[in-house]
């Protein structure tokens, strides 16, 4: 309670007030990073890597053969 009175009295009062709230959200989001970390790695542990499939929407067909194929290759 003197510590607050005396840093009031210097001025510097409001700017410990906002170190100690950027140290506060620093935390928070360090924590909240750590958690979302450990989830995925569980999750991924879990359920195994999902792979992504394309599903392809066109296909290519070859028409001419390559031993008859034009000069222009």
């Amino acid at each position: 309670m003197i510590l607050l009175i005396i840093l009031a009295l210097t001025g510097s009062l409001l700017f410990v007030l906002k170190v100690a709230l950027g140290v506060a959200l620093g935390l928070i989001i360090g924590v909240a990073l750590v958690a979302a970390l450990v989830g995925w790695r569980v999750r991924r542990a879990l359920f195994g890597p999902r792979r992504r499939r394309w599903r392809t929407s066109s296909s290519v067909e070859v028409l001419d053969r390559r031993d008859n194929a034009p000069r222009g290759y």
